[in-house]
């Protein structure tokens, strides 16, 4: 089934969480190679998750002056409305091909891409979104959109690659279901929700889960000081602390309908993204929090969760803890 709204700024802001088509997965939509594998995903996790999935596309309408200090936002022409119709109506007729039953709504908003999607992602359980929109630069994988939405939405976000960005055989693993979920570790309540969202969904789609914790040296600035006996001392005990410290979050996180997963540990002496990007190189998803331990009150992505998302060629989830979960 279909549902169309046709929304300007002031409605998306001002009542996001009264749209009953934001309750489920949002995915943005362009027509640009990435939009289309991020518009598969999405629709291939609402029929698993039995959500609605609502198709969000952006006009991207100019503001403009008006009389008495006021603005007000330039109307789309005709032509522009009935791009955007035939667009988002591609993409339904796409998704109901083969998913018939899957509730379908789509939006077309007048503000741009990155604001749109936040206003919808404020009723949303998750949005999704390709790694480069239409007007992505070709050197870089991530895109402006990506990167403010992953920053900013209070839902967790994934961000799908263009079919071209993904690992050979690729394609061939999303038609035969996931066999793998990586999921990065390090302490932080940030990272306890990427694992608590990482086990559900490799308890939804029966994948394994890849628990990944890196682990460092902290090197005196006096070198001298750090005989070779004491380096490897430190070092045998800060990897069984970090090996024993993954397999208990493991278990507590887990629950009567992930208690079955079966997990594999990689407890490995490296930096934190390049040990995630290693380990999920050609996994079905990568999760991460979106700041980890330490992170600043006010740096809404992390330094680790940014490099991943930059260098990673598989989809990535930023996962955010929930409200009851953030309090703590």
């Amino acid at each position: 089934m279909n549902h169309t709204d046709s929304t300007d700024d002031a409605r998306d802001v001002g009542n996001a969480r009264t749209h009953r088509d934001t309750t489920g997965i949002v995915v943005g939509v362009d027509g640009s190679p990435a939009s289309r594998a991020a518009l598969e995903w999405a629709a291939r996790e609402a029929a698993g998750r039995g959500l609605e999935l609502l198709l969000l596309h952006a006009l991207s309408m100019p503001v403009i002056g008006a009389p008495l200090g006021h603005t007000l936002r330039m109307p789309p022409s005709q032509e522009l409305t009935d791009w955007s119709a035939h667009l988002l109506q591609e993409a339904v007729d796409h998704v109901t091909r083969t998913r018939p039953n899957l509730e379908v709504r789509t939006r077309s908003s007048m503000v741009d891409p990155a604001h749109a999607l936040l206003n919808a992602s404020r009723a949303a359980s998750m949005v999704v979104v390709g790694s480069r929109g239409l007007g992505g630069a070709a050197s870089a994988f991530l895109g402006s959109v990506s990167i403010r939405v992953s920053a900013h939405a209070p839902c967790s976000v994934v961000v799908v690659p263009a079919p071209g960005e993904a690992p050979d055989g690729e394609e061939r693993r999303a038609h035969q279901g996931r066999g793998r979920v990586v999921v990065g570790l390090d302490g932080s309540r940030d990272a306890e929700a990427a694992l608590r969202f990482a086990l559900e969904e490799a308890a939804r789609t029966g994948a394994e889960l890849v628990a990944v914790h890196a682990w460092t040296v902290s090197v005196p600035l006096d070198l001298t000081a750090f005989a070779a006996d004491a380096y490897a001392a430190e070092r045998e005990d800060l990897a069984v602390h970090a090996d024993k410290y993954v397999r208990a979050v493991v278990e507590e996180v887990r629950d009567e309908h992930t208690g079955d997963v079966p997990v594999s540990f990689a407890v490995v002496e490296d930096q934190a993204a390049h040990a995630l990007l290693s380990r999920g190189g050609e996994a079905d998803l990568l999760v991460v929090g979106s700041r980890g331990r330490g992170g600043f009150a006010g740096l809404l992505l992390g330094s680790v969760s940014q490099s991943v998302l930059h260098h990673a060629r598989v989809p990535v989830a930023v996962v955010r803890p929930r409200p009851e979960e953030a309090g703590g």
